[in-house]
């Protein structure tokens, strides 16, 4: 009995020890053509045990006693499966969207999120596609932490400013790069003469898949001269095997000036006042009907013009879009045909576009695939002119000008209707008019075409080419009636063609393989070229014919000017990427790229641009399994890498000369020394992160980061001597430095409901290090300053009113009072730059109702209100008309926290540029807020109809700030320049699938 109790245990040990130890193979194809999927991920459910395929699709996997025998097999851009493990199995995976939680695009690669060693930040596109802007860079805002967007134009159509870490470079652009499936495009103002027109603006929203930004040099090095400010990678939709989907959608919206902080013009009865006290104050006596003062008590019983309201209306919006996506066999296709027309908030303003695009993609074999990327539209703005010819002033014409400028007591129209010419104050222009009759725009028609082929001869090896061309073409106009000039033009006309062509062509070999089932290896080589050329004609003619408003014969050759213009440049690249990953865990990156340019000089023309990285995947350790379930992931980021600023004049290492009139006899002088030796700006960036997600619900990362920009583009002066006043040469430095926080979090999501909400925080800090050889600062008003932030505002220290006579003070170098402006010291009033920006999202959705909500902020900042100087200017400008804030000035002896006194034709300085016009930028703005209903299924199936949403939106709801101002947002330099304000548009919606 004894031995037969042994001889059980031994044969249950037996048994158990290869229960342990049970070991699974099996092999993981494509759905799609049954191709071996390299590199997927292989886990047993609920245990510490896991692999990848190797290159014929293979695996092998032991289960640990107990342990589940569930497999999870996923892999990038196909749906995870979780099958029950048998031996010899085969798992086909199907294809998938690429979504967020799997993947990011990166340069010239599309990577697993896990695998990412740089700091990289991302938006899906849908997020996009219901906010109610005319333009994607507009749409960023608040979505990033450490992407600043900002407009100091609130005009439809208009560029807005995107910064990424801060400001880099006083003389070189601080723009980002824009790669939009794989082909750097045009960006930024491509207007002739309107007063902005966005190059990315004919990008429709719905067609992006992801909008991906790279921050650090490990992230956009392998753009090398042009990723120093950061890089927007754009990625667009394609089509989906299967049955075809038609989408429809339709908008409509209306617009109004944002003004909650309630700015607004005095009103008849306060403007009365203010004037007869301005000219007591002077000396004069308003009730002397026989002085040219007179303005008696009863000028606040005349009828009352509100110039804003004149001068103003409401916008509206409407956009139309059809999509259509599918796929048949080896070949899927996206195209989109969308409509957009803006209206706005001034008569005449407005931006219209259309545009079309058709991407396909096709395998031709099993290692032969080809694709096109097709786009192409029309964009149109219209606007209104903001200067004077022969007039460096404010022009009437400008509305927000002539609106707040002119008085309540002049009026609008005659007594039969026609317009009042009669108003000295704007040199006789009725704005109303001036709107109404001018005609200004720019019309711009523009292609964008890319081919691809991508050859794959073996598994591990992946060939591609890809070839693009971008041009644009874009007419301009300028009229403007004899009454809008000086008189010395007369009725003028301007108009403009120009044109622009990018070719570039990018070809890449990548090298992916996996070695016993622990090391992956991707190298990556390639070289890219690409060619730009811009030219324009255009021609102005003065006392034109305003019953044929054209250049014509019939205008004299005096009155008449040509100009055209030639630019070309061009650059080769070659470049390389290298990432090895051990198990998973350890990944390590390095990537460098070589760039040659036309723009700089013959030697200094090369620059080569580098940069090493290294991440831990720490949740997948052995000892963090126990806690994995709370700890779902946990990764240690590092880069280090050197980027470059290309962003100069196409010319300017050149020697050129300038063509001057001396005596009647035209010849031409030296206009600009050469350097042959100018060459790139370098940015060099450390980069700590940290990437974590705990309870399967919240995501969240933390990085921090210098930036040292060094060898910066800047106009060095130079003795007068040499007979220039400067030369472009590479000195200075400027360092950035900062922190950024992104959170996400899925609060609640069952059956019926799900909430989610985000969260993003940076926070910048800059100093400029070094300016050229003995220069301490740069600029008058708005400084860079040795030493000091980036932007730093050097006003005159005001100190407010003397309350005995009213009388402006301000403080001298010794810090004692004085009434006498011309002993007023200058000092650092403090910077435009926020002290740190934030965004907050959430949405709750409930059985096909959903509620999203943006917000966005920023702190610390200062706006410098020019405008304030123009409309509390204590009498400066006469008879203008004050904002009603101004009416808060000194009236009698003892007043105190008060503003001057007024004083007709005020020549003390008073109201020049101070401290006393520099206000408190912060503000936390309600962006956007979205209610949508998605009808329910089968309601919409009987109507032959996949689905069916019907949405409300509101833009720039409300924003909250304690600026003297219409709003708060006026682009990095942060100063007030009475432009297009910012808009509130409430938008209506549908949106229907087939």
């Amino acid at each position: 009995m004894r031995k037969l109790t042994l001889l059980l245990c031994a044969l249950l040990a037996g048994i158990s020890l290869a229960v342990a130890q049970t070991s699974i193979s099996g092999t993981v194809l494509s759905a799609e053509n049954d191709e071996p999927v390299i590199g997927a991920s292989i886990l047993v459910k609920g245990a510490n045990a896991s692999t990848i395929t190797d290159t014929d699709g293979k695996f092998t996997i032991k289960i640990p006693a107990g342990a589940s025998r569930t497999l999870v097999i996923s892999y990038i851009g196909m749906e995870k499966q979780e099958v029950f493990a048998r031996n010899g199995m085969v798992v086909k995976l199907n294809s998938a969207d690429h979504t967020l939680d799997d993947v990011v695009v990166v340069g010239y690669q599309t990577i697993r999120k896990e695998a990412k060693t740089g700091s990289i930040a991302t938006v899906d596109g849908d997020e996009l596609a219901s906010i109610p802007e005319t333009s994607v860079d507009k749409m960023l805002s608040g979505k990033m932490a450490g992407v600043s967007v900002s407009s100091s134009n609130g005009q439809p159509g208009s560029v807005a400013t995107i910064r990424v870490r801060g400001t880099s470079s006083i003389g070189a652009g601080n723009d980002p790069l824009y790669v939009v499936d794989g082909i750097p495009v045009e960006s930024g103002d491509v207007g002739g003469l309107s007063n902005s027109m966005n190059a990315i603006a004919l990008i429709n929203a719905s067609d992006i898949a992801s909008v991906t930004v790279l921050k650090d040099a490990a992230a956009a090095s392998i753009y090398g001269s042009r990723a120093a400010n950061g890089v927007i990678l754009i990625t667009t939709k394609s089509g989906e095997a299967g049955k075809s989907k038609i989408t429809a959608r339709a908008r409509y919206g209306v617009s109004t000036l944002a003004n909650d902080n309630d700015f607004g013009m005095a009103n008849l009865e306060e403007y009365v006042q203010y004037q007869r006290d301005a000219r007591i104050n002077a000396g004069y006596n308003p009730d002397d009907p026989s002085s040219e003062y007179y303005f008696p008590q009863a000028m606040a019983s005349r009828r009352a013009t509100n110039w804003m309201k004149e001068l103003t209306r409401n916008g509206s919006q409407q956009e139309y879009e059809l999509i259509a996506s599918g796929g048949a066999g080896k070949t899927t296709y996206y195209t989109s045909l969308s409509y957009n027309k803006t209206n706005g908030i001034v008569p005449t303003v407005g931006f219209e576009k259309m545009q079309i695009r058709a991407n396909l993609d096709t395998e031709l074999n099993k290692w032969l695939k080809m694709g096109t990327r097709l786009h192409g539209g029309y964009m149109k703005v219209s606007d209104v002119q903001n200067s004077l010819l022969g007039d460096s002033g404010l022009a009437p014409t400008n509305p927000f000008y002539s609106g707040m400028a002119l008085a309540p007591t002049m009026n609008a129209y005659n007594e039969d209707g026609s317009y009042n010419f009669d108003l000295p104050f704007v040199f006789n222009v009725n704005p109303i008019a001036a709107i109404r009759e001018q005609d200004k725009y720019d019309k711009q028609y523009k292609f964008n075409g890319t081919v691809y082929l991508e050859w794959k001869p073996i598994k591990q090896l992946t060939f591609r080419t890809n070839n693009s061309i971008e041009y644009a073409t874009t007419t301009s106009r300028a009229y403007s009636p004899a009454f809008v000039n000086t008189a010395s033009y007369g009725a003028s006309l301007n108009t403009a063609e120009s044109q622009y062509r990018i070719l570039t062509t990018s070809n890449t070999i990548t090298y992916d393989d996996l070695f016993n089932d622990d090391h992956s290896l991707n190298v990556l080589i390639g070289q890219e070229a690409n060619t730009y050329e811009y030219s324009f004609l255009q021609g102005i003619s003065y006392h034109v014919n305003q019953q044929r408003p054209y250049h014509s014969v019939g205008v004299s050759v005096e009155d008449q000017r040509v100009g055209d213009g030639l630019t070309e440049m061009s650059m080769v690249s070659f470049f390389g990427v290298a990432e090895y990953n051990y198990k998973g865990r350890y990944y390590v990156k390095g990537s460098i790229r070589t760039d040659g340019s036309s723009k700089f000089g013959p030697d200094k023309r090369w620059g080569t641009f580098w940069a090493a990285s290294a991440s831990w995947n720490i949740h997948n350790e052995d000892f963090m399994q126990d806690i994995k379930s709370v700890l779902n992931q946990l990764k240690l980021r590092y880069s280090y890498g050197v980027n470059g600023n290309d962003n100069i004049a196409a010319y300017a290492h050149y020697g050129l000369y300038s063509d001057i009139v001396y005596n009647g006899i035209t010849g031409q002088l030296p206009s600009q020394l050469q350097n042959r030796k100018l060459t790139w700006e370098t940015n060099k960036t450390h980069n700590i992160g940290i990437d974590f997600r705990l309870f399967d619900r919240l995501n969240g990362s933390i990085d921090w980061y210098t930036r040292r920009t060094e060898d910066m583009l800047i106009a060095s002066p130079l003795p007068y001597t040499t007979g220039f006043a400067s030369q472009a040469q590479n000195v200075g430095k400027i360092r950035n430095s900062g922190v950024e926080v992104q959170l996400d979090a899925e609060i609640f999501n069952t059956n019926d409901f799900k909430w989610t909400a985000g969260v993003n925080f940076a926070a910048n800090r800059s100093k400029v290090l070094e300016l050229a050889p003995g220069q301490d600062f740069i600029g008058t008003t708005l400084r860079y300053v040795k030493g000091e932030q980036l932007y730093t505002y050097w006003l005159y220290d005001y100190a407010g009113v003397n309350p005995q006579n009213g009388n402006a003070l301000w403080r001298n170098e010794e810090g004692l009072l004085t009434e006498n402006y011309g002993e007023a010291r200058r000092i650092n009033a403090g910077s435009p730059e926020p002290l740190w920006t934030g965004g907050f999202n959430t949405e709750l959705s409930w059985r096909g109702i959903s509620l999203g909500i943006q917000l966005e902020a920023r702190y610390g900042n200062k706006v410098l209100n020019q405008d304030r100087s123009l409309f509390e200017a204590d009498g400066f400008y006469g008879d203008s008309n004050i904002w009603k804030g101004a009416m808060n000035y000194w009236k009698k002896p003892g007043d105190t926290n008060v503003l001057p006194k007024p004083v007709y034709n005020n020549s003390s300085n008073s109201s020049a540029i101070s401290t006393r016009y520099l206000e408190d930028g912060s503000y936390l703005r309600i962006k956007d807020i979205t209610l949508a209903y998605s009808l329910p299924s089968k309601w919409t199936k009987k109507a032959l109809m996949s689905g069916v949403r019907i949405y409300a939106s509101a833009l720039n709801l409300y924003t909250f700030h304690n600026m003297n101002y219409w709003d708060p947002e006026h682009g990095t330099s942060g100063a007030t320049i009475i432009s297009y304000p910012m808009t509130r548009s409430m938008i209506v919606g549908v949106d229907i699938t087939f």
